[in-house]
């Protein structure tokens, strides 16, 4: 059984990655430290308080260029088989602001000594503004409110399924079911949102005593976006010092080197560059993050992923 796990994720892996497409969502390359944001069913797996935050800048020296903060953290209730958590995002491209805050509950059943299954559900809202003050209008008389903001609201619905063991997991989630268009007074459609489907999965090897590869996948599709895959590969040492390399075919290649600062805090970096002719035109994407732990309550045998 172990060995057609194995077989099947590092299959996943290689396949997923060669038939990628642009990716149109937040890009986060290290991705595995902040399962919640994709799948709500993760929350309380790890069995311990665990908080992550992150700064990224993209396409940096590119006017307008994207720049997103997330903090995201959850634990497991008490004794039960609850878990409960929360993912923020404020993410800024050019004259537009996109901020959402999101809560996440799971239920975890266990299904046999080595397997858990957890469901969950994230429930928030979401709001998108244009600020016309910061762009340059040729006139000003076609838009109803030059100078100030344009402010939309909508709500946020979501779902997911999380199935893992002490060195395997595979989830299923859509972050939010709701289609939403922004519209201003003239019923011009400013964006749109639709619901996102994805697939992760990852199998962790262990090299040596406390050292381990894991191979991780992030698949999406949507309507009316290219599919798209992120396939990385992580390295733990000794739960000191973390390493790993993602790539997205046609879109983006990058690597992640990251510090244990102390048995509650870890800081990272990550830098990814294009792999388009895009790249000639910025300075690639910089990532931050740093993550905080109860390691008093913290068990990593709970999840088959490097569980924060």
């Amino acid at each position: 059984m172990m060995n057609f796990l194995k077989n099947i994720t590092l299959l996943l892996c290689v396949s997923l990655g060669f038939f990628a497409k642009a990716q149109t969502d937040v890009k986060l390359s290290n991705f595995v430290f902040a399962p919640l944001i994709y799948n709500p069913a993760y929350a309380g797996s790890s069995d311990g308080y665990s908080a992550t935050g992150f700064y990224t800048s993209q396409w940096v020296g590119f006017d307008g260029a994207p720049e997103t903060l997330i903090l995201t953290g959850h634990d497991r209730i008490g004794l039960t088989n609850l878990g409960a958590g929360f993912d923020i995002m404020s993410d800024k491209i050019g004259a537009s602001t996109e901020n959402r805050v999101v809560g996440n509950i799971a239920y975890h059943l266990r299904l046999s000594q080595n397997w858990l299954l957890s469901a969950g559900i994230k429930l928030g809202v979401n709001n998108y503004a244009i600020d016309y003050s910061l762009l340059s209008i040729e006139d000003p008389s076609e838009f109803g409110n030059p100078f100030g903001d344009l402010s939309r609201t909508s709500l946020i619905f979501g779902t997911g399924i999380f199935l893992h063991r002490e060195n395997f997991f595979v989830g299923v989630s859509i972050p939010n079911f709701l289609t939403t268009s922004y519209i201003d007074e003239f019923r011009n459609t400013l964006a749109n949102t639709t619901p996102n489907y994805y697939l992760t999965t990852g199998y962790r090897f262990e090299l040596e005593r406390e050292v381990y590869l894991q191979p991780t996948v992030l698949a999406r599709v949507a309507n009316g976006a290219p599919y798209s895959a992120l396939v990385s590969f992580n390295l733990d040492w000794k739960d000191k010092i973390y390493a790993s390399a993602n790539y997205e075919h046609n879109v983006t290649a990058g690597a992640f080197i990251g510090l244990r600062i102390t048995d509650q805090i870890m800081a990272g970096y990550s830098y990814d560059t294009s792999i388009t002719t895009f790249a000639r035109y910025n300075g690639g994407i910089h990532s931050f993050m740093i993550n905080f732990r109860a390691k008093e309550r913290f068990r990593r045998d709970r999840c088959g992923c490097f569980t924060y």
